[in-house]
């Protein structure tokens, strides 16, 4: 099979160069990686601006622009091979719940469903650092590659706790949590009297609630949640047209 890989964190980040040595020995991959983190991206795509991309390697690119703009090259350009499946990550942190909106890791996945291609969006619930466990992350795909057909109408979004194997409990079928963001703004003063610098902090809280994701998660399960991009409310739309 032949795997486009990307992420939100950079192609230089461990995940996707320990997913791109892990995958490589049953199957043909390939990098197409922003040239450096694009973390809470979402599904920004480059329209009108020129996108640079850098050879880095065999079967390895860099690009100037961001997840989406990856899937996109790698599926419409003739720079790789046509591809079977898009994973994107390993995410260093977890995407669960509402994170899934703002995430560029399951952008880049959400791209390639968009695009008819199947896919994987890979996060390890590590706060946003390296994990010790990714190799345990890596070979999990590997053998889900093995055992699993990836269904043609839905994107897959996983998300591996950060343990050891032996402490992860197997596999559970998820559906989103919600995540409530208490989020504040600081400011500070800049040399321009008609400026105002501002940084984002808070927390999340996040509601957990069998089986959701965040709860498989807290349970030591690897959780895996099908997704689609349908945002029409059926049940508000079935009652308007029978007003």
């Amino acid at each position: 099979m032949k795997i486009l890989l990307t992420n939100d964190d950079g192609i230089e980040a461990e995940g996707i160069q320990l997913l791109r040595d892990t995958l490589s020995a049953d199957h043909d991959v390939y990098i197409i990686a922003p040239d450096r983190e694009r973390s809470a991206c979402s599904n920004i795509f480059t329209m009108r601006d020129e996108v640079l991309v850098t050879k880095k390697g065999e079967n390895s690119f860099s690009i100037s622009g961001y997840p989406a703009d990856c899937v996109s090259i790698g599926i419409h350009s003739d720079i790789i091979p046509e591809i079977d499946l898009v994973i994107s990550g390993i995410n260093h942190g977890p995407n669960l719940g509402d994170d899934i909106h703002f995430s560029g890791t399951v952008a880049g996945a959400r791209t390639a469903f968009i695009f008819g291609k199947p896919a994987l969006a890979v996060s390890i619930d590590s706060f946003h650092a390296a994990s010790p466990f990714l190799i345990e992350t890596g070979i999990f795909i590997k053998n889900f590659l093995r055992t699993e057909t990836i269904p043609a109408n839905v994107y897959l979004n996983i998300n591996y706790p950060n343990l050891p194997a032996d402490q992860v409990k197997g596999i559970k079928y998820t559906k989103l949590s919600k995540r409530t963001y208490k989020d504040r703004y600081v400011q500070s003063a800049t040399n321009d009297p008609d400026q105002i610098s501002m940084k984002l902090y808070g927390i999340i809280e996040t509601e957990n609630l069998p089986w959701n994701d965040s709860f498989a998660l807290e349970n030591s399960y690897i959780s895996i949640t099908p997704m689609s991009i349908d945002s029409t409310d059926y049940n508000l739309l079935s009652k308007f047209q029978n007003q």
